[in-house]
């Protein structure tokens, strides 16, 4: 049995297409999920201000990764060891650098579309697992994509502070330019 193809062949690229060649609209869905955390928290009308500096993204980022790598290499007696080991990581990863009501909804909602759409694909044979164990896929797999979530988010986050930070500097700027302009008007 080969192994599975994470990523479609056919990829959204060309003239016909606004991506650069060979991105996936797999791919793209991790920087869709990051660019919804800041939009749902302007919308909630909850600012996260919680650890907002990239020392945090990045420690966020190398938690998801042992997670993920945990998911791997750990052997466990049951997957239900594994499962309630891993959600208990990917809480912890979300109380460690999100604690915001906003980042857990959207995890578990991440989590749960992406596990449906990863059962669909399973069951219409575009992948295969070799011994799944709940509906087609593993029973961990919404842990990790929990975590995933909030880890993407996190850098959404961080990017659209960067952003904003740019904008009201431009802002000031141009004001300032301005009333530079104003002033030399007056020694004309």
């Amino acid at each position: 049995m080969a192994p599975a193809n994470l990523y479609p062949s056919q990829t959204l690229s060309g003239p016909e297409t606004p991506f650069p060649p060979k991105v996936s609209s797999f791919q793209m869905i991790p920087a869709v999920i990051g660019l919804l955390y800041p939009c749902i928290d302007r919308h909630l009308g909850e600012p996260h201000k919680f650890k907002r500096e990239w020392s945090s993204v990045m420690r966020c980022v190398a938690v998801f990764v042992g997670i993920n790598h945990a998911s791997a290499k750990v052997d466990f007696d049951n997957n239900i060891q594994l499962s309630l080991t891993l959600a208990a990581l990917s809480i912890g990863l979300w109380w460690t650098f999100d604690r915001s009501r906003s980042g857990f909804g959207l995890g578990i909602g991440i989590a749960f579309l992406a596990t449906l759409v990863t059962q669909l694909l399973v069951y219409n044979g575009v992948y295969q697992y070799t011994s799944p164990d709940f509906l087609y896929v593993r029973s961990w797999l919404p842990c990790i994509f929990f975590a995933g979530g909030i880890t993407m988010g996190n850098i959404g986050r961080q990017l659209a502070m960067i952003l904003l930070e740019v904008k009201v500097i431009s802002r000031r700027v141009y004001q300032h330019q301005i009333v530079l302009s104003l002033n030399l008007e007056e020694y004309i």
